[in-house]
């Protein structure tokens, strides 16, 4: 029963057993919202010893504590907000790409990195070559070098860009990986 005072409940009655079928669960649902269950699952995703929580880990978990049904949509949408609490959010993490490439360079001698930002501080592409590389390259590899681009599917759409060559044994050797924004003339300088 809500309160009059203000936008609290007031409980009389609980009932521990869920008894709603699956058909008038909906994504809308007010119980068992997708930040609820983000509060629920944060202590947990310490407890994964580096193994990733999936959303149907969350789904089994919310159903053996709780015995609540949550579906998938809100399954996932309470890892993104668990996740973005726990380790910050994955579009703010752009911001740290400067810093990384000027440590880099510090700490790896002969290392090339370029991050290109445009005018309202967007990330638009990131090179690097890492100097160890560079040198096998030029002193033992052959001449060839062949460069290929895969498209990132993930929450970031754009394409990843990889330089690599073989060695005398026929196995692969990177020599740089870039990132871009999309596959276009300027991404591929």
């Amino acid at each position: 029963m809500r309160r009059k005072e203000g936008e609290y409940f007031h409980v009389r009655k609980f009932v521990k057993d869920h008894t709603c079928p699956m058909e008038e669960v909906h994504r809308c649902h007010r119980q068992a919202s997708a930040v609820v269950i983000r509060e629920l699952i944060v202590p947990r995703l310490q407890q994964y010893d580096g193994r990733i929580m999936r959303p149907k880990d969350i789904i089994a978990d919310m159903k053996e504590m709780f015995g609540i049904q949550v579906l998938y949509n809100k399954a996932h949408s309470a890892l993104e907000y668990a996740l973005g609490l726990t380790y910050g959010n994955s579009a703010n993490s752009y911001q740290w790409l400067a810093p990384y490439c000027y440590v880099l360079e510090q700490a790896n001698p002969g290392i090339i990195t370029h991050l290109h930002i445009d005018d309202h501080d967007r990330f638009l592409y990131y090179f690097m070559a890492l100097g160890g590389c560079i040198r096998g390259f030029v002193t033992c590899m052959r001449p060839v070098i062949a460069v290929d681009g895969t498209h990132l599917k993930g929450r970031f759409k754009g394409m990843m860009f990889v330089a690599a060559t073989q060695d005398g044994n026929e196995q692969i050797y990177p020599i740089a990986i870039g990132y871009g924004d999309s596959e276009n003339i300027n991404a591929w300088v």
